[in-house]
């Protein structure tokens, strides 16, 4: 019996346990945002006098300890400030950070995500209420429309020179408004163990060279008996904020062509029925969607029961990105290998690098808020950011405790598991087609319906481009 199989039955109860624990945590998020109703600024004490700048002494630094940092950063004492936090998956662990930072500095962060909804829409319902987090996590296109306004300038922060200029969102006034808070890449992630022991062979991923490639192999996946190999995800933001923006991204594989599509795009200039990398992404999604573990009902996938299921092997590819490992840990076997490989396409004259290079950048940005937000509560948010960058245990908590790969040249630690290594390559190797940061805030959520209608076969592939083409030209009006 395939080894995958009988996991199964252990990785069962393991499920029950996940499961529980996600309902306790997501109804203790809940109580947590209800506590963070308070006006704008008022969470700060009225003792100003020792919130300054981290500083270092000879009293509380020591030559030999590499922590020393962080036992002697700068007194926030009653200072509270929240951060939104818009990576689910970590939210625990940014919770454990928070207490950690606190301890060190006597400040109180609060760290909460959203229930439902997309960041853009929760940062306007916040700002909307006067009530703007202290630390303001985001997509890059969220940040980029408001970070003039109501940002605050972080250029002279000492991590900006070791990466964050490179990543972080800056204004048209050339002052850099976020933190870049960790590259991810996304493509398909590939479980290696299990192909192999349903090939019976050895496989190695760069022998998938386009589509056909591809099709072939799931071909003989299925024909040695692994019935659905590919698992597909419902949601919009899987749809639209990943796949679909592939669309965009790989025009030439530079930011130009674009911002070049989506300009197009809006004037009404754009046939993406007779776009190449339209044409060859939604072949391959037709591909995915044939041999969808899914399939019979698509829009009923269960997010965790995709991970699940590339874990234990009962798919051997899943549309994803690096973040998804938070999932798969609570699954995954020891001994079995996975990766991030390109979404193999065909028809590559326009853009020669598709099968070689995945979309990738740093995904997630953190702005801090100067509206809502006193003088104090801006220190410190920075010296939480400093932290995370610039210590021993902040950039353990980035590395270890959320398992990304930070975006900062001085955090020089290997990603600590399977899916962040993969990603580390493809930047190391500069084979990441870059995002652009202005993406409209509605587009997941607008475009991810249409392609819902798609993935459940409502529309067919002209219907869906119109509706695309509609909702860019609508933008303008």
């Amino acid at each position: 019996m395939n080894r995958f199989k009988v996991a199964k039955c252990i990785n069962y109860f393991r499920r029950i346990f996940n499961m529980k624990r996600k309902v306790v945590a997501a109804v203790l998020t809940m109580a947590m945002a209800g506590s963070l109703l308070a006006g704008c600024g008022s969470s700060s004490s009225d003792d100003s006098s020792s919130k300054s700048e981290t500083t270092t002494t000879d009293e509380s630094a020591s030559s030999d300890d590499s922590d020393s940092a962080d036992s002697a950063r700068g007194d926030f004492s009653g200072v509270s400030i929240t951060m939104l936090n818009t990576k689910s998956e970590i939210q625990s662990q940014l919770e454990a950070a928070a207490e950690q930072w606190g301890e060190l500095t006597g400040a109180k962060l609060e760290v909460y995500t959203i229930g439902s909804g997309t960041p853009s829409q929760e940062v306007s319902a916040r700002y909307a209420a006067k009530n703007a987090p202290t630390l303001i996590m985001c997509d890059p296109q969220d940040v980029a429309s408001i970070c003039e306004e109501k940002g605050v300038d972080l250029s002279d922060e000492s991590w900006a020179a070791n990466g964050g200029t490179q990543y972080g969102i800056s204004g048209t006034d050339g002052k850099l408004y976020s933190f870049p808070f960790c590259i991810e890449g996304r493509g398909m992630i590939y479980n290696k163990t299990v192909i192999e022991d349903t090939l019976g062979e050895d496989w190695d991923p760069t022998s998938v060279t386009n589509m056909d490639d591809f099709e072939a192999l799931l071909k003989k996946l299925v024909d040695n008996g692994m019935e659905s190999p590919v698992a597909l995800n419902q949601e919009d933001w899987s749809n639209a904020g990943h796949y679909f923006t592939q669309v965009y991204e790989e025009q030439d594989g530079t930011l130009t062509g674009t911002e070049k599509i989506m300009e197009d795009l809006r004037n009404g200039s754009v046939d993406l029925m007779s776009n190449e990398r339209f044409t060859s992404l939604m072949d391959t999604y037709d591909l995915l969607m044939e041999y969808n573990i899914n399939k019979a009902d698509p829009l009923a996938a269960d997010y965790d029961e995709n991970a699940a299921d590339l874990a234990e092997g009962d798919v051997a590819f899943w549309f994803n990105g690096n973040w998804a490992w938070a999932e798969i840990s609570d699954y995954i076997e020891d001994d079995t290998e996975i990766g991030i490989m390109p979404v193999p396409q065909n028809g590559t004259e326009g853009n020669a690098n598709v099968n070689d290079y995945i979309c990738g950048g740093a995904t997630k940005q953190v702005m801090i808020d100067k509206e809502c937000n006193d003088e104090d509560q801006q220190a410190a948010a920075k010296d939480f950011l400093d932290w995370l960058a610039n210590t021993a245990e902040g950039n353990k908590v980035l590395v270890d405790d959320c398992s990304l790969v930070p975006a900062f040249s001085n955090i020089t630690e290997d990603a600590t598991n399977m899916l962040g290594q993969s990603i580390q390559r493809f930047t190391v190797e500069g084979k990441l087609f870059d995002q652009p940061s202005n993406y409209p805030g509605d587009h997941w959520s607008e475009v991810g319906a249409f392609m819902q209608k798609y993935l459940d076969k409502q529309i067919d592939r002209a219907e869906f481009a119109k509706e695309v083409q509609d909702y860019w030209t609508n933008l303008s009006e």
